[in-house]
């Protein structure tokens, strides 16, 4: 047993050093959200977590031989079955296993044999995992709790495992329910093990959440749920002493893969809030720029099978998490979801940073239900399971649970934003005025329209914002009335009535600059948690810091149901049958007022309701980004990133989200335009079956300079056509025959260069586009397809 322990420690601490990369990105998963206690140095607590227990696991050690998965099932309870799956339940081990009939795959909530692994996680004492990190590990549960005293006002460093707690086993014939006490914290809950038909079901009731005090002066509450933590966590080195192989999806921006073993144990895990931060609170310093994560969704893949975890209920307020072995101390490559069962924001007293005190929701959990789905899924091939297999798992949830249905308008088409007015600083008679000046205006936008026409175009998405004088004021614009500054009423329907011009005209009623129109300041903006009004700080370009000086007031999501009635009523009334709503299909806010508190989950409710609303009264929304909930609602998404993020612990991107919705609903990339490199994005776009889009405005790019356009100094579109119009066309070719398509298959070349995409239609045959980076080259079914006058200068 010592010799082979030895050797496995000798192997393991290899390859760990073979597999360290020379280099890395400069953004990481701990820098990207930058103001939420939630974000915390996994590392130092898990350090924190297991410090209570000092023992060391050292080579010499005895340890219990492993188990099989098959023996793992016979130490447990069968606790009920269907036709597809069984579920065990170990009490003495607190772990359940979820069996799979048709493969044969075992998945367990937590390790079976964490307290036999003997790889070294520490090379320099030869020290395997602790013993109180293998307890944590060993566990199904995890709870962090925020501490009230003044004196304090803090969450705990580490998450609390449920070895620390009593636990009480009921089982039914759905499967079992496991009530945890937690008595040094005061919390005690109840978690749910569910069999589905297709899946295992966890979950934890609010009403069953009890806080023994929740008092503001000296109490403690629940602020994290971890359901599962370890679920389907596969170790460094696999039963037999192999090392494992295997990787996971998280749904960072497109969506990106961490191998598993893949040496980046030095650097943070990945940790990132689902459905973007809360905008609500306020950081002091410009947040990081990173890509969103817009799907509640994580994959582990291990061979011919993986399980896709899906969080069904608390979705709104969810990070999703993973780690590689070497992390933490631990040997486990997992991911996994925290919910946040309460928000949190900074309160600072007499204006001082340095007078820092963490403030709490107050209040019940507003939340009722924080749950997640494992859906088993298995190669179709006897290979191993490919990523558009785990997408194709939660297309189907949305299709079976959400109502997605597939979108009639498939085709091809150039999508473009255009920006309609904006105000301007001016002077006149020696006085200071804010001044409407036109940027795009309707004939304008008739011209750059024409222009591409001429060029080779023949079908266009455009997204027109800042059409109307509320707009361009920056005020709440409900009222479908087009700006006399921009051409007035008869351009605009002459425009939006073009020819193979789909007009969009959105309105972004996200912030507001001052009171208007029945929206006032003092009332219709959203609280923080400590009680302040949100204002949308902006940010020096040079330090990141808040600019001094009245901010935008972010509007409350209680005045939502309005904003959406009035503008449903105005468009029906002015006879237009499409509609965009900005930055409500991307970002996700909370109120919390003591009168009428809206929390994230409160807030995506209403967002869902008003686009039924408007998807059954209005018909075609466009949604400029698009976070899962509203995506069964709209007809088109413009600007799905092409990439992630790329943290550190990250290997490489794939259009995961991409693979979920194409067939179903029609999207275009980001701005092609606003990247730093145009001739990538456009090959990407193209790798994931993305139609082409732009940012054009009219204007020369010296007119927005000290307006809130600066930042789009890149859009005249003098400058673009050309290039728009051949993309346009290469895309054409090269994926407008398979726009009703679904992606089954992405593989990526060993040096990433070259990227294959499958796309696949019942009754048809199988379509294969692969897109060669390095040499800017395309083809579809192995036929050529001319890219290079569409590359400037190829990544050659």
């Amino acid at each position: 047993m010592h010799n082979k322990s030895y050797k496995k420690a000798i192997v393991f601490g290899l390859c760990l050093t073979m597999l360290m990369p020379l280099g890395s990105m400069a953004v990481t998963s701990a820098d990207a959200e930058d103001d939420t206690a939630a974000v915390e140095d996994a590392a130092v607590g898990a350090e924190e977590a297991a410090s209570a227990d000092e023992e060391t696991t050292g080579a010499e050690d005895e340890l219990p031989e492993k188990i099989s998965d098959e023996q793992a099932a016979s130490m447990a309870q069968k606790l009920c079955e269907n036709d597809n799956l069984i579920l065990y339940g170990d009490e003495k081990n607190e772990r359940l296993g979820l069996y799979v009939k048709s493969s044969g795959a075992y998945w367990w909530t937590s390790p079976i044999n964490v307290f036999s692994e003997d790889q070294v996680v520490d090379v320099e004492k030869g020290n395997m995992m602790k013993k109180a990190l293998r307890k944590q590990i060993a566990s199904s549960c995890a709870i962090k709790v925020g501490d009230l005293r003044q004196e304090k006002r803090t969450e705990s460093a580490a998450p609390i495992y449920s070895n620390k707690a009593k636990s009480k086993w009921t089982t039914n014939d759905k499967g079992a329910v496991i009530e945890y006490k937690f008595n040094s914290e005061g919390v005690t809950l109840k978690v749910h093990y569910e069999l589905c038909e297709d899946s295992l079901y966890v979950y934890v009731n609010s009403s069953e959440v009890e806080e023994a005090n929740t008092s503001q002066v000296d109490g403690k509450i629940l602020t994290k749920l971890q359901l599962c933590p370890y679920f389907a966590a596969a170790p460094a080195v696999d039963y037999n002493g192999n090392p494992t192989e295997g990787y996971m999806i998280i749904p960072d921006g497109s969506g990106a893969v961490i191998n598993y073993n893949n040496g980046k144990g030095t650097y943070p895990d990945y940790i990132q809030q689902v459905y973007g931060r809360d905008y609500t609170m306020v950081p002091l310093q410009a947040p990081r720029v990173t890509e969103q994560a817009y799907l509640p969704v994580l994959s582990t893949v291990n061979g011919s099978n993986g399980i896709v975890a899906v969080a069904t209920d608390g979705d709104a307020n969810v990070y999703a998490r993973a780690q590689v072995s070497g992390q933490n101390k631990q040997v486990y490559n997992s991911c996994y979801f925290e919910f946040e069962t309460r928000s949190s924001d900074a309160f600072f007293m007499s204006g001082d940073s340095a007078n820092k005190l963490n403030v709490f929701e107050k209040g019940d959990i507003k939340t009722e239900r924080f749950g997640i789905h494992y859906y088993p899924v298995t190669s179709k091939d006897g290979g191993t399971v490919n990523y558009a297999d785990c997408a194709e798992v939660y297309r189907n949830y949305l299709i079976d649970e959400k109502g997605l249905k597939k979108q009639s308008s498939l085709g091809n088409k150039l999508y473009m934003d255009l920006y309609g007015g904006v105000l301007k600083r001016t002077s006149i008679l020696g006085l200071p005025f804010n001044l409407k000046t036109e940027i795009t205006g309707f004939d304008q936008a008739g011209e750059i329209v024409k222009e591409l026409k001429g060029k080779g175009v023949n079908s266009f998405n455009v997204n027109y914002n800042d059409w109307t004088n509320a707009a361009i004021k920056d005020n709440i614009s409900t009222k479908a009335k087009p700006s006399g500054t921009l051409g007035g009423k008869s351009d605009f329907t002459e425009f939006i009535n073009t020819d193979n011009v789909q007009v969009y005209p959105s309105m972004n009623n996200f912030t507001m600059d001052r009171s208007s129109g029945g929206y006032w300041t003092l009332t219709s903006t959203a609280i923080r948690i400590s009680n302040a009004y949100s204002r949308q700080t902006s940010y020096s370009l040079s330090f990141g810091v808040a600019q001094k000086g009245v901010a935008p007031a972010l509007l409350s999501p209680s005045k939502y149901s309005k904003t959406f009635e009035e503008m449903l009523g105005s468009y029906q009334k002015e006879g237009i049958d499409r509609i965009g709503f900005g930055y409500l299909s991307s970002r996700l806010v909370g109120d919390y007022t003591r009168k009428d508190t809206y929390c994230r989950d409160k807030t995506m409710n209403v967002l869902v309701d008003e686009y039924k609303k408007a998807n059954s009264n209005i018909g075609a929304i466009l949604a400029d980004e698009a976070n899962a909930y509203i995506l069964p609602y709209v007809s088109t998404v413009s600007g799905v990133p092409v990439s992630s993020s790329g943290y550190d612990i990250t290997d490489f991107d794939i259009p995961f989200y991409q693979m979920v919705i194409h067939g179903y609903v029609p999207y275009a990339s980001s701005a092609i335009n606003k990247s730093s490199n145009t001739d990538e994005t456009f090959m990407l776009a193209l790798a994931s079956g993305s139609q082409i889009h732009y940012d054009f405005t009219y204007a020369d790019s010296d007119v927005l300079q000290d307006t809130e356009y600066n930042d789009l100094y890149y859009t005249n579109y003098r400058g673009w056509t050309e290039a728009a119009a051949r993309q346009y066309k290469a895309a054409k070719n090269i994926v407008g025959g398979v726009s009703d398509y679904t992606i089954s298959k992405y593989e990526i070349s060993g040096d990433g260069n070259v990227l294959t995409t499958t796309y696949s239609k019942e009754g048809q045959g199988d379509v294969v586009v692969k897109i060669d980076k390095k040499n800017a080259t395309a083809t579809v079914d192995g036929q050529n397809v001319n890219i290079e006058n569409c590359i400037e200068g190829g990544l050659k």
